[in-house]
């Protein structure tokens, strides 16, 4: 149940439904699993000792057919990665064997229950009787008109996680005393995340979970309680985990377009480039989502870039986005893009499960003179240092330096010279910056370097790291205070830990390999996390 949800569980009784029926597009995820969630949008009169003495009639749900699928693929990709399938077809329901179905009524009839965005049994999926769940349409509508369809579909995965057998995601603190009830998540934009099991409303990156549920001693696997139930099990893996197994991408022309899904948790997709010629290849890997913003995303995707026998060439990850972009020039060969989910700085890759579709192009030729363009930054004396360096074949006429607040939108900040290798810039923001390069050449070609990330020295923080990414061979953090810390790897294994003191510190970084990194900083019981990324 969702409270604005606890599990219910009460004696098996039998009961009654009568469909009342009404026009909804017959929408199914995955027709060929056995197991079976319906979605309910068109009114039902209940009669059930589980829910009320006396029968009642649960409304319909008051949405367009364009709203209705909208919600249904949300709780499709929720349920992507089981052998299960999301329908709104009561035959395909019913054709489902008992044990094996859950019908979830989305309904603006809320007064029978109460004050809740829905409620459900645990785990009445696996019951032989077929007790429904509930969402209330008409109480999300009050409390979440903004994002309405978003607060269904983010309602209707809750519930049907208890039918299932989960209980909430919950908060406790280092007494073992509950926090609240659902765990409210963290962050904001792409990459804010929440438990579908707790309080994940208001969070694009809603993700089953493993954390604590029934105690603070008690942890709660969602994906392998999901799985575990009977006939559900997870889908066989679409695309292959090695290079020898790699799907091959198909050009049509110079573009090409392809998709997969990522099915647990260490799912790698590989897939295979046959370059005939030098030439620009650019990728774009976008997990599934519903609206702008990359609603709804299921997934934080990184790419990495390597060679025939597996050497990384570079590796696409932005640091507030969930989508990964690449653009490089690349010698005639076999190449491979290697797929998989990442964690970020408020929650790890778990549960970043789904679809994804990679797209791009290979412009055959000589069409990009600059080999490397690879740009560096740090703080020296509150001001933002730039660095670069450029291997061209031709002369650089202009570099323009680009600035931006979210990592993806840039605006312009200074036009230099094509012989510069350096900038300084005294930021009025407080928050962090991003840069990149937009590089023009003698012949006009045009081209961006990767992006840095630089954060502005607050007095008001209790410590700052002059960038998120590790281009050297420590990490500067200037702390106000003395706090324990410890770098962590995206697997939970902990590199090191010390103890930073007040003023300038430096962590070495010099053993570490290319890839991501979660720097904890420990104040008592307070837990801050910073991204960093190793080049």
């Amino acid at each position: 149940m969702k409270r604005f949800i606890s599990a219910l569980c009460l004696s098996v009784l039998l009961f009654s439904v009568i469909k009342v029926q009404a026009q909804v597009p017959k929408l199914n995820s995955f027709p060929a699993a056995t197991a079976t969630i319906f979605l309910d949008f068109d009114g039902q009169t209940v009669s059930s000792p589980f829910w009320t003495a006396t029968p009642f009639y649960a409304t319909p749900a008051n949405l367009t057919n364009d709203q209705i699928t909208k919600v249904f693929n949300q709780v499709a990709e929720d349920f992507r990665p089981f052998n299960l399938n999301i329908t709104t077809d009561s035959t395909v329901f019913f054709a489902a064997p008992a044990g094996r179905r859950q019908r979830i009524i989305i309904t603006e009839y809320s007064q029978w229950y109460g004050n809740a965005g829905g409620v459900a049994y645990n785990p009445s999926f696996r019951w032989t009787q077929d007790v429904p769940g509930f969402v209330f349409s008409n109480l999300l509508r009050i409390y979440y008109p903004a994002i309405l369809e978003k607060a269904i579909a983010e309602a209707a995965s809750h519930e049907t996680g208890h039918t299932l057998g989960l209980d909430h995601q919950k908060v406790y603190n280092s007494s073992c005393g509950l926090v609240t009830e659902y765990n409210p998540g963290v962050g904001s934009g792409e990459i804010g995340w929440a438990p579908i099991m707790g309080n994940s409303y208001r969070r694009n990156l809603s993700l089953w979970h493993n954390g604590t549920a029934l105690s603070c001693a008690s942890g709660q696997d969602d994906l392998s309680i999901i799985a575990g139930n009977t006939g559900v099990g997870y889908r066989t893996d679409d695309v292959g985990n090695t290079r020898s197994q790699a799907a091959a991408i198909q050009f049509s022309g110079s573009a090409y377009s392809t998709s997969g899904y990522i099915n647990s948790t260490n799912d790698i997709d590989m897939f295979r480039l046959n370059l005939s010629d030098r030439g620009r290849l650019t990728v774009n890997a976008v997990p599934y989502n519903v609206s702008s913003g990359f609603e709804s995303a299921n997934i934080d995707i990184q790419v990495e870039l390597t060679t025939q026998n597996g050497t990384v060439i570079r590796v696409f990850n932005p640091t507030s986005s969930v989508q990964a972009v690449a653009d490089t020039t690349l010698d005639a060969g076999t190449y491979f893009l290697r797929v998989s989910n990442v964690g970020n700085v408020n929650t790890t890759n778990y549960g970043m499960l789904g679809n994804y579709t990679i797209s791009g192009s290979f412009q055959s030729g000589n069409i990009l003179p600059v080999y490397d363009l690879n740009l560096s930054a740090r703080i020296d004396n509150e001001k933002h240092q730039l660095d670069w360096n450029i291997i061209a074949d031709e002369p650089i006429e202009n570099i323009r330096i680009e600035v931006s607040v979210d990592g993806k939108t840039f605006t312009s900040l200074q036009d230099i010279n094509g012989s510069l290798r350096k900038f300084v810039y005294q930021p009025f923001e407080k928050s962090t910056l991003y840069y990149r390069l937009h590089v023009i050449t003698a012949s006009q070609l045009k081209y961006y370097s990767n992006i840095v990330s630089l954060r502005a020295v607050n007095g008001r923080k209790k410590y700052n790291i002059t960038t998120n990414f590790i281009n050297s061979s420590s990490i500067v953090v200037n702390s106000n205070g003395n706090y324990n810390w410890r770098l962590i790897g995206i697997n939970g294994h902990v590199y090191s830990s010390g103890r930073l003191n007040n003023g300038a510190n430096r962590i070495e970084a010099d053993a570490l390999t290319s890839g991501m990194y979660l720097l904890q900083v420990i104040d008592g019981t307070e837990i801050s996390t910073e991204k960093l990324i190793k080049k």
